[in-house]
Protein backbone atom coordinates (compact mmCIF):
# COMPACT_ATOMS: atom_id res chain seq x y z
CA UNK A 1 0.00 0.00 0.00
CA UNK A 2 1.18 3.20 -1.46
CA UNK A 3 1.23 6.11 1.30
CA UNK A 4 0.66 9.44 0.17
CA UNK A 5 2.60 12.41 2.41
CA UNK A 6 -0.01 15.56 2.40
CA UNK A 7 1.69 18.41 2.58
CA UNK A 8 -0.64 21.64 3.41
CA UNK A 9 0.01 23.52 0.31
CA UNK A 10 1.37 27.16 1.38
CA UNK A 11 -0.93 29.97 0.62
CA UNK A 12 -0.16 32.14 -3.13
CA UNK A 13 1.69 35.44 -2.66
CA UNK A 14 0.23 38.27 -4.49
CA UNK A 15 3.55 40.72 -4.33
CA UNK A 16 1.68 42.50 -6.83
CA UNK A 17 -1.67 43.32 -5.51
CA UNK A 18 0.57 44.45 -2.41
CA UNK A 19 2.76 46.24 -4.26
CA UNK A 20 0.21 48.12 -6.24
CA UNK A 21 -1.78 48.58 -2.59
CA UNK A 22 0.76 50.37 -1.04
CA UNK A 23 1.17 52.48 -4.08
CA UNK A 24 -1.86 53.88 -3.56
CA UNK A 25 -1.72 54.71 0.11
CA UNK A 26 -3.55 58.05 0.08
CA UNK A 27 -6.10 57.11 -2.49
CA UNK A 28 -7.28 53.89 -0.42
CA UNK A 29 -7.00 55.49 3.08
CA UNK A 30 -9.27 58.74 1.76
CA UNK A 31 -11.58 56.13 -0.06
CA UNK A 32 -11.83 54.63 3.45
CA UNK A 33 -12.59 57.67 5.15
CA UNK A 34 -15.37 59.20 3.02
CA UNK A 35 -16.83 55.91 2.91
CA UNK A 36 -17.06 56.01 6.64
CA UNK A 37 -17.88 59.51 6.92
CA UNK A 38 -20.37 59.99 4.81
CA UNK A 39 -22.53 56.34 6.65
CA UNK A 40 -25.52 58.12 8.10
CA UNK A 41 -25.52 55.09 10.92
CA UNK A 42 -21.88 56.27 12.01
CA UNK A 43 -22.77 59.46 13.38
CA UNK A 44 -20.24 59.88 15.70
CA UNK A 45 -17.99 60.43 12.92
CA UNK A 46 -19.77 63.46 12.15
CA UNK A 47 -17.45 65.14 15.38
CA UNK A 48 -14.34 64.09 14.58
CA UNK A 49 -11.56 65.83 12.22
CA UNK A 50 -9.98 63.52 9.20
CA UNK A 51 -6.88 63.00 11.52
CA UNK A 52 -8.74 61.41 14.29
CA UNK A 53 -10.72 59.26 12.11
CA UNK A 54 -7.48 57.59 10.82
CA UNK A 55 -6.39 56.76 13.78
CA UNK A 56 -4.24 52.70 13.33
CA UNK A 57 -6.36 52.78 9.45
CA UNK A 58 -2.96 53.70 7.73
CA UNK A 59 -0.82 50.85 9.94
CA UNK A 60 -3.96 48.61 9.14
CA UNK A 61 -3.19 49.25 5.38
CA UNK A 62 0.79 48.57 5.71
CA UNK A 63 -0.59 45.25 7.49
CA UNK A 64 -2.62 44.06 4.75
CA UNK A 65 -0.56 45.14 1.95
CA UNK A 66 2.87 43.48 3.28
CA UNK A 67 0.11 40.36 4.21
CA UNK A 68 -0.61 40.13 0.37
CA UNK A 69 3.18 39.23 0.00
CA UNK A 70 3.45 37.26 2.87
CA UNK A 71 -0.25 35.36 4.05
CA UNK A 72 1.46 33.70 6.65
CA UNK A 73 3.61 36.37 7.80
CA UNK A 74 2.49 35.48 11.47
CA UNK A 75 4.70 38.53 12.91
CA UNK A 76 2.36 40.88 10.63
CA UNK A 77 -0.88 39.42 12.07
CA UNK A 78 0.76 40.19 15.59
CA UNK A 79 1.36 43.58 14.61
CA UNK A 80 -2.64 43.59 12.72
CA UNK A 81 -3.96 42.56 16.29
CA UNK A 82 -2.36 45.25 18.03
CA UNK A 83 -3.06 47.78 16.21
CA UNK A 84 -6.51 46.49 16.01
CA UNK A 85 -7.00 46.80 19.67
CA UNK A 86 -5.66 50.24 19.62
CA UNK A 87 -8.36 51.25 17.22
CA UNK A 88 -10.91 49.83 19.36
CA UNK A 89 -9.53 51.77 22.45
CA UNK A 90 -9.56 54.86 20.16
CA UNK A 91 -12.99 54.63 19.27
CA UNK A 92 -14.35 53.49 22.19
CA UNK A 93 -12.78 57.44 24.17
CA UNK A 94 -14.12 59.05 20.65
CA UNK A 95 -17.52 57.81 21.83
CA UNK A 96 -17.98 55.40 19.25
CA UNK A 97 -21.11 52.73 19.69
CA UNK A 98 -19.89 49.03 19.57
CA UNK A 99 -22.23 49.01 15.90
CA UNK A 100 -20.25 52.13 14.57
CA UNK A 101 -17.31 50.13 15.35
CA UNK A 102 -17.99 46.98 13.45
CA UNK A 103 -19.86 48.70 11.03
CA UNK A 104 -16.59 50.99 10.06
CA UNK A 105 -14.43 47.76 9.65
CA UNK A 106 -16.91 45.96 7.35
CA UNK A 107 -17.26 49.52 5.06
CA UNK A 108 -13.93 49.87 4.88
CA UNK A 109 -13.32 45.81 4.01
CA UNK A 110 -16.27 46.26 1.48
CA UNK A 111 -14.35 49.81 0.11
CA UNK A 112 -11.48 47.82 -0.22
CA UNK A 113 -12.61 44.86 -2.27
CA UNK A 114 -15.43 46.37 -4.56
CA UNK A 115 -12.87 49.75 -5.66
CA UNK A 116 -9.05 48.47 -5.45
CA UNK A 117 -9.25 44.89 -5.84
CA UNK A 118 -11.73 45.18 -8.76
CA UNK A 119 -9.29 47.93 -9.63
CA UNK A 120 -6.31 46.19 -9.95
CA UNK A 121 -7.78 43.12 -12.20
CA UNK A 122 -9.08 45.22 -14.16
CA UNK A 123 -5.40 46.66 -15.44
CA UNK A 124 -3.77 43.45 -14.34
CA UNK A 125 -5.68 40.58 -17.13
CA UNK A 126 -3.11 37.73 -15.84
CA UNK A 127 -4.59 38.28 -12.48
CA UNK A 128 -7.54 35.97 -12.88
CA UNK A 129 -10.44 34.81 -10.97
CA UNK A 130 -8.66 31.96 -9.27
CA UNK A 131 -6.15 35.05 -8.24
CA UNK A 132 -8.85 37.59 -7.38
CA UNK A 133 -11.15 35.14 -4.62
CA UNK A 134 -7.52 34.06 -3.15
CA UNK A 135 -6.72 37.81 -2.68
CA UNK A 136 -10.42 38.32 -1.54
CA UNK A 137 -10.21 35.48 0.97
CA UNK A 138 -7.27 37.08 2.31
CA UNK A 139 -8.37 40.41 2.75
CA UNK A 140 -11.85 39.16 4.20
CA UNK A 141 -10.02 37.36 6.73
CA UNK A 142 -7.68 40.00 7.31
CA UNK A 143 -10.67 42.31 7.93
CA UNK A 144 -12.33 40.06 10.05
CA UNK A 145 -9.71 39.69 12.31
CA UNK A 146 -9.73 43.00 12.70
CA UNK A 147 -12.84 43.21 13.27
CA UNK A 148 -12.65 40.64 16.03
CA UNK A 149 -9.47 42.06 17.86
CA UNK A 150 -10.99 45.96 17.81
CA UNK A 151 -14.85 44.24 19.02
CA UNK A 152 -12.89 42.70 22.34
CA UNK A 153 -10.75 45.44 23.16
CA UNK A 154 -14.01 47.72 22.74
CA UNK A 155 -15.89 45.55 25.06
CA UNK A 156 -12.85 45.23 27.65
CA UNK A 157 -12.99 48.93 27.80
CA UNK A 158 -16.47 49.12 28.24
CA UNK A 159 -16.23 46.67 30.83
CA UNK A 160 -12.98 48.66 32.91
CA UNK A 161 -15.06 51.64 32.74
CA UNK A 162 -18.20 49.92 34.03
CA UNK A 163 -16.23 48.23 36.65
CA UNK A 164 -14.50 51.82 37.97
CA UNK A 165 -18.16 53.14 37.94
CA UNK A 166 -19.25 50.23 40.10
CA UNK A 167 -16.38 50.42 42.75
CA UNK A 168 -16.71 54.39 42.56
CA UNK A 169 -20.66 53.84 43.27
CA UNK A 170 -19.91 50.98 46.15
CA UNK A 171 -17.37 53.42 47.77
CA UNK A 172 -19.64 55.95 47.42
CA UNK A 173 -22.21 54.08 48.64
CA UNK A 174 -19.89 52.99 51.73
CA UNK A 175 -19.35 56.32 52.58
CA UNK A 176 -23.19 57.83 52.46
CA UNK A 177 -23.76 54.48 54.78
CA UNK A 178 -20.89 55.56 57.34
CA UNK A 179 -22.29 59.24 56.96
CA UNK A 180 -26.10 57.89 58.20
CA UNK A 181 -24.82 55.72 60.71
CA UNK A 182 -22.53 58.17 62.36
CA UNK A 183 -25.86 60.78 61.87
CA UNK A 184 -28.13 58.22 64.00
CA UNK A 185 -25.73 57.44 66.42
CA UNK A 186 -24.80 61.35 66.70
CA UNK A 187 -28.82 61.45 67.00
CA UNK A 188 -29.06 59.26 69.48
CA UNK A 189 -26.72 60.32 71.99
CA UNK A 190 -27.39 63.41 71.89
CA UNK A 191 -31.36 62.92 71.40
CA UNK A 192 -31.54 60.70 73.90
CA UNK A 193 -31.04 62.26 77.19
CA UNK A 194 -33.90 64.90 77.00
CA UNK A 195 -36.46 62.80 76.84
CA UNK A 196 -36.47 61.79 80.26
CA UNK A 197 -35.32 64.93 81.73
CA UNK A 198 -38.58 66.97 80.27
CA UNK A 199 -40.53 63.93 82.10
CA UNK A 200 -38.55 64.24 85.04
CA UNK A 201 -38.79 68.01 85.54
CA UNK A 202 -42.96 67.65 84.76
CA UNK A 203 -43.24 65.00 87.19
CA UNK A 204 -41.63 67.26 89.77
CA UNK A 205 -43.75 70.01 88.96
CA UNK A 206 -46.28 68.11 90.29
CA UNK A 207 -45.55 67.78 93.29
CA UNK A 208 -47.10 68.93 96.30
CA UNK A 209 -44.23 69.44 98.80
CA UNK A 210 -42.50 71.62 96.55
CA UNK A 211 -41.64 75.17 97.35
CA UNK A 212 -42.25 78.02 95.38
CA UNK A 213 -38.55 78.33 95.30
CA UNK A 214 -38.07 74.86 93.90
CA UNK A 215 -40.82 75.46 91.34
CA UNK A 216 -39.28 78.48 90.06
CA UNK A 217 -35.81 76.53 89.75
CA UNK A 218 -37.54 73.85 87.96
CA UNK A 219 -38.83 76.03 85.28
CA UNK A 220 -35.83 77.85 84.68
CA UNK A 221 -34.22 73.81 84.30
CA UNK A 222 -37.30 73.29 81.64
CA UNK A 223 -36.42 76.69 80.04
CA UNK A 224 -32.79 75.64 79.59
CA UNK A 225 -33.13 72.27 78.17
CA UNK A 226 -35.58 73.52 75.83
CA UNK A 227 -32.90 75.63 74.27
CA UNK A 228 -30.55 72.69 74.60
CA UNK A 229 -33.37 70.87 72.66
CA UNK A 230 -33.23 73.56 70.20
CA UNK A 231 -29.19 73.64 70.16
CA UNK A 232 -29.37 69.86 69.88
CA UNK A 233 -31.55 70.43 66.58
CA UNK A 234 -29.62 73.13 64.77
CA UNK A 235 -25.99 71.18 65.25
CA UNK A 236 -27.47 67.83 63.90
CA UNK A 237 -28.82 69.49 60.63
CA UNK A 238 -25.47 71.28 60.52
CA UNK A 239 -23.91 68.05 60.69
CA UNK A 240 -26.09 66.44 58.23
CA UNK A 241 -25.73 69.31 55.92
CA UNK A 242 -21.81 69.60 56.48
CA UNK A 243 -21.56 65.32 55.69
CA UNK A 244 -24.27 65.35 52.69
CA UNK A 245 -22.22 68.17 50.85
Amino acid sequence: MVRRSQKKSAAPSFVGFGDFVLSQREEILQSWIAVVDRDPQISTSDTLTYQQLLDHLPELWTELAALLKQPHAESIKKQARHDAKAHGWKRWRQGYRLDELIREICLVRRDFIDIWLSAFAAAHPGFDINAQNGARRVVEGFFDNVIVEATVQFVEEHQETARQVNAALRAENKRAAAKAEFIQLASHRLREPLGPLFFALEDLLQEELLSPRGVETIQVLQRNLKEEARAVEDLLTFVETLLNG
